[in-house]
């Protein structure tokens, strides 16, 4: 052991110079590598301020007795995964890069050309876009986008917040539409069909009430009879001038909703519908904690931990290199 002390001694200069030269490397990459600053937001679930404009078109559809369960999407805690759910999508961060011309001035800048280098190069800068928890059991969100400096940072991650936010709008106001749409048209399809079987039924009282008419006339009762037993359904018992009056005023009739007054409720129902008119009002699907900001600090690269560990690494080698040589002497030795 003594003998590998002075051994290692006497070959320290190697040894400092493997690790300087590890040690230079390491600055030369510290300070060569491409910069990463990660800027920051933290989110929470949104308050009735950041989604009353929403709240407004689904109460215009409540009040015209849309049902509630039709809503169970628009939620705050569903409004809130779903922005989620979008920030992190990797086709929304692809079509922002993209049509935004960060990727292709990212893929200039590394004079990439091919196409598997720019997959490559997107891939890097969607890991950089993330929505996360800071724990397990917080609710609150860390939105974080990396760029090549602070203020790039800043502004692509509030780009990218009012992105994802305007596709939630989009996505919220046509669901509502679709709602609003189909409960149309279900009314429509309950009207139409009350309607035809009221006309229906109008047509059959026409026809039954003729033949009454023929039957009373027949009988020579012209004046309402009490205690007539007539169970064949031909009310002959009111006289033919009381069954003639009745035959004009239903031959008279043009508007169903007189004989059926669920076609009036759901006419009334429809009007409600048609009547509406449905903002395109933004809202946020989140509250924010804190908003997005320059970070104060690089994430990448840590340049002093890079220098250290290259002088380690370095210096590690260094040694190796003198054990190997001092072994093989020793063996050349007992040779």
């Amino acid at each position: 052991m003594r003998e590998l002390v002075i051994t290692l001694w006497r070959s320290k200069l190697l040894i400092l110079g493997v690790a300087g030269l590890f040690a230079a490397c390491g600055i030369a990459y510290a300070l060569l590598a491409p910069q990463v600053w990660v800027s920051q937001a933290e989110i929470k679930q949104p308050t009735l301020k950041e989604i009353e404009s929403l709240e407004l078109n689904i109460n215009q559809l409540m009040n015209a007795q849309v049902p509630e369960t039709a809503f169970t999407a628009f939620d705050k805690k569903a409004l809130y995964n779903d922005f989620i759910n979008n920030f992190n999508s990797f086709n929304n961060k692809r079509q922002f890069l993209t049509e935004k011309g960060y990727l292709d001035a990212e893929a200039a800048k590394s004079e990439l050309t091919e196409e598997k280098g720019k997959r490559l190069l997107l891939k890097k800068m969607a890991e950089g876009i993330d929505a996360k928890a800071p724990d397990k059991l917080s609710e609150n969100i860390i939105l974080s986008f990396a760029a090549g400096t602070a203020e790039e940072a800043k502004l692509r991650l509030e780009q990218y917040i009012d992105f994802i936010q305007s596709l939630e709008s989009a996505a919220k106001g046509k669901e509502l539409d679709t709602i609003w749409q189909n409960r149309l048209k279900t009314l429509q399809t309950q009207y139409e069909s009350a309607r035809a079987d009221t006309l229906k039924q109008l047509q059959d009282d026409v026809l039954r009430t003729q033949y009454s008419l023929r039957i009373s006339r027949a009988a020579g009762i012209d004046s309402p009879v009490e205690n007539l037993n007539a169970r064949d359904g031909f009310a002959i018992e009111w006289g033919s001038r009381a069954l003639a009056e009745k035959l004009k005023v239903l031959k008279e009739i043009d508007n169903p909703d007189i004989l059926n007054p669920a076609l009036s409720d759901l006419r009334l129902k429809l009007s409600s519908l048609q009547a509406i008119k449905l903002e395109e009002l933004p809202f946020h699907s989140f509250a924010y904690l804190a908003s997005p900001s320059e970070p104060l600090s690089r994430d990448k690269p840590k340049r002093p931990l890079i220098v250290v560990l290259a002088t380690l690494l370095g210096g590690m080698l260094g040694v190796g290199i003198v054990l190997v040589r001092y072994a093989f002497r020793e063996q050349g030795s007992a040779k």
